[in-house]
């Protein structure tokens, strides 16, 4: 393995989500905004060994939204803002810590939804195309990159039990390619219909695949409980993502426990 460099640059788990929370809204004409909050990194090489002249720490807030034209038929989008502290070993005189703040790049999607209904149940097959386009600030430690994605998503409910699995693909312009495969699976204790209130407890499982240009692989297995509550067209979730297995051809930090909070509306 090439373990010359520490890679500095790493790129969070790229959500395959979709807003609002996945779950809604379900109707021809409607729309939502939701806000999510995420944190990551670590000073962790991926050994298992802690240094303390190596770190990377980042703070992400997303602005995401959804309009629907069908029930089966919608756009989103999902636009990030960054705070990154990242501090490394210098060889010449000069400050490690190095600091930024700005937009990311922003991604748009086309989910195209076929719904069913059985007995005691209700679900949904997904074909989401999405574009990554080059919004952000291009620096060394959050490069701005542009390309390509694609998902497929299976997912169903019914008055107990929640499940969505997700295969999702990414060709970035920098010649790097991306696959990930996301399972939510979960359980409904509660759900008011007369005030529409509820939620959910779920466990998530994502495991994500990276190659660059020049064929170095890094994989990524993360785990953890999910929470989603909700009253009226008021969502709000927590995901804790805490890293199961993590493995670089380059050496490279770990991303530590993720964690992510967001609140929605739907309209």
């Amino acid at each position: 393995m090439n373990k010359s460099m520490v890679i500095l640059s790493l790129l969070g788990i790229v959500s395959a989500h979709q807003p609002v929370m996945d779950m809604a809204p379900r109707w021809a004409g409607g729309w939502g905004f939701q806000f999510r909050y995420e944190t990551l990194g670590s000073d962790k090489m991926l050994d298992g060994g802690s240094i303390s002249d190596k770190s990377y720490y980042r703070q992400t807030t997303w602005l995401e939204g959804v309009y629907t034209w069908k029930r089966s038929i919608r756009a989103t989008f999902k636009l990030p803002y960054h705070q990154i502290k990242s501090e490394k070993q210098l060889i010449d005189w000069g400050n490690p810590i190095v600091r930024h703040k700005g937009l990311g790049d922003l991604i748009v999607a086309l989910p195209l939804k076929k719904y069913f209904n059985l007995n005691r149940s209700t679900g949904n097959y997904s074909v989401t195309p999405q574009i990554r386009f080059k919004t952000g600030d291009n620096t060394d430690i959050l490069p701005s990159k542009g390309g390509y994605g694609l998902s497929l998503s299976y997912n169903a409910e019914n008055f107990k039990y929640y499940q969505l699995y997700d295969i999702y693909g990414w060709s970035l312009d920098d010649g790097s390619t991306l696959f990930g495969f996301d399972v939510n699976l979960g359980w409904h204790p509660l759900h008011i219909n007369a005030t529409n209130t509820g939620f959910f407890l779920m466990w998530d499982g994502t495991y994500q695949a990276k190659i660059d240009k020049d064929g170095n692989e890094d994989f990524r297995l993360f785990t953890g409980p999910v929470a989603v509550l909700y009253k009226g067209g008021i969502m709000a979730r927590i995901d804790i993502k805490i890293p199961v297995s993590e493995y670089a051809d380059k050496a490279s930090l770990s991303k530590g426990v993720m964690v992510q909070t967001g609140i929605g509306f739907v309209f």
